[in-house]
């Protein structure tokens, strides 16, 4: 019994507090960052694979560049100085919330936007923080969000949930005063609230690694199927399992095209 109650106080320290996780940049990953055009200079860039506990990885981060701002989802292992005026956080996993690349690119003028689980890491950084939670909305006038649910519905491990839905996580719904909209989904399954979103969205940034962590393959398809958007950005797997990056690809209806910001390249 006390080698039982060890083994579930190890897994809820990794599950929920994730202390046990180390993150470094991929030996594989590109010299270079890899971006590309939505439109009228709106630019998406991504620094590629991290490497989390010895498994090369493609992350969930990304720089949003539009109208002379720059905003970054979930900004782990960049490589670049570029000062944002908003960060959007989605969780405290650590292949999501790195407070050393958020102090890179911090200024006072900075507004940062998290749930509170993250805000309660966060207070000793000098900038702005936007605490928030899913179905909250706010309009900063050149950009405006929306926080989507973001949890799993089934345990990683005996009941434990890697994403429960009490912890409030996010993913969000980006708006920029030129009228593109881009969805990040953070970790999460394919809940039944994202049957709800119903924007007109240009980018969608949709996890496929399954294992209960997130969606798979098959179920990041049905969303994408569902909402519709005109570019699918996979992200969150493992470089190793980069083949399912095809099987994805046929899944998805005509009208979405799949952009691959993998720096692998068969790809």
């Amino acid at each position: 019994m006390k080698v039982f109650k060890i083994i579930i106080a190890l897994s809820i320290l990794f599950i929920q507090g994730c202390t046990m996780i180390k993150i470094t940049a991929s030996k594989q990953r590109s010299d270079h960052p890899r971006s590309f055009e939505i439109q009228n200079g709106i630019t998406v860039t991504t620094w590629g694979e991290i490497n989390v506990n010895k498994v090369d990885f493609f992350p969930s981060g990304f720089q949003i560049k539009f109208n002379r701002k720059v905003a970054y989802i979930d900004p782990v292992e960049i490589s670049t100085d570029e000062k944002a005026d908003y960060i959007f956080i989605t969780h405290s996993h650590p292949d999501h919330l790195s407070i050393r690349d958020i102090q890179r690119v911090l200024k006072p003028e900075t507004r940062l936007v998290c749930p509170r689980s993250v805000e309660k890491k966060l207070r000793k950084l000098d900038c702005e923080i936007f605490i928030t939670k899913p179905g909250q909305n706010r309009d900063f006038s050149d950009i405006q969000y929306s926080a989507v649910p973001a949890y799993n519905t089934k345990p990683v491990f005996l009941w434990l949930k890697a994403h429960p839905k009490s912890k409030e996580n996010v993913g969000y719904i980006l708006r920029t005063a030129g009228g593109i909209s881009l969805y990040h989904a953070g970790d999460t399954d394919n809940v039944t609230e994202l049957k709800e979103i119903k924007d007109d969205i240009d980018v969608a940034f949709l996890p496929i690694g399954g294992d209960n962590l997130t969606m798979n393959i098959e179920d990041a398809a049905k969303l994408a199927n569902a909402i519709n958007p005109k570019t699918v950005v996979p992200m969150h797997f493992e470089v190793k399992r980069s083949n399912e990056l095809d099987q994805f690809k046929k899944l998805l209806d005509k009208n979405s095209e799949m952009r691959i910001m993998s720096s692998m390249e068969k790809h």
